[in-house]
């Protein structure tokens, strides 16, 4: 298996300080020297009666790694025919609380976006945590991206339990000739740390469960 990890050792001293910074661009040199990682994903069953049966239009995802002293960094590109954004207002760009959606004509849109989901806590063993947000005893914590709204950490214990933490990191996205690529700056992950990868497709009118999803894979 190809190695996908590039341990920044003895880097120069500008590459440390742009990624103290911020995560870096998704088509920054830095990413060149980073083994892409090819990373199967499944399709959720049809949630509702009324949704349609979607097609994979997205069978998977390129995951690259990069270290650094200042944390981890993930990149995600994957093929999407459609670039689901919209320009909103400021008001209605931020994240709003559980209880205080103001219905507009943004709320009948679906975003493109992605997350990449770890262990809130350290794990025993080799047990992972349920692919559908985990349970009590094995919390996990979700580093979402929406190509309208941004960055933003949430956290769930099982299923309908996903909640925001009011918390955002470091990230941006770049759509271009049919691929988005989104770079996402992480805690510091060790070799062999589970990650599961997840993606909406706006156009397939994916949001909330509805999306791929892929199995846990351990990074190099």
């Amino acid at each position: 298996m190809r190695r996908l990890v590039l341990v920044l050792i003895g880097c120069c001293i500008g590459c440390h300080a742009a990624f103290a910074q911020r995560a870096p661009a998704p088509d920054a040199a830095e990413w060149k020297a980073a083994a892409p990682m090819t990373v199967a994903l499944n399709r959720t069953p049809p949630l509702y009666v009324t949704d349609d049966p979607a097609t994979l239009e997205i069978p998977s995802v390129q995951m690259q790694v990069l270290r650094s002293a200042t944390g981890t960094f993930i990149r995600l590109e994957w093929a999407d025919k459609s670039h689901d954004t919209t320009a909103l207002p400021k008001a209605e760009r931020t994240w709003q609380g559980e209880h205080l959606v103001t219905q507009s004509e943004a709320t009948g849109r679906f975003s493109d976006a992605c997350a990449l989901m770890i262990s809130a806590k350290p794990l025993a063993g080799n047990l992972n945590p349920s692919l559908q947000m985990g349970d009590a005893a094995h919390p996990v914590r979700i580093y979402f991206w929406d190509s309208t709204r941004g960055p933003a950490i949430l956290e769930a214990t099982g299923r309908e339990t996903t909640k925001r933490t009011g918390q955002v990191f470091p990230a941006q996205g770049q759509y271009a000739a049919g691929k988005w690529a989104v770079t996402m700056q992480l805690p510091d992950l060790p070799p062999g740390t589970p990650v599961a990868v997840a993606i909406w497709n706006g156009s397939q009118l994916d949001r909330d469960g509805r999306k791929y999803f892929s199995i846990w894979q351990p990074l190099r």
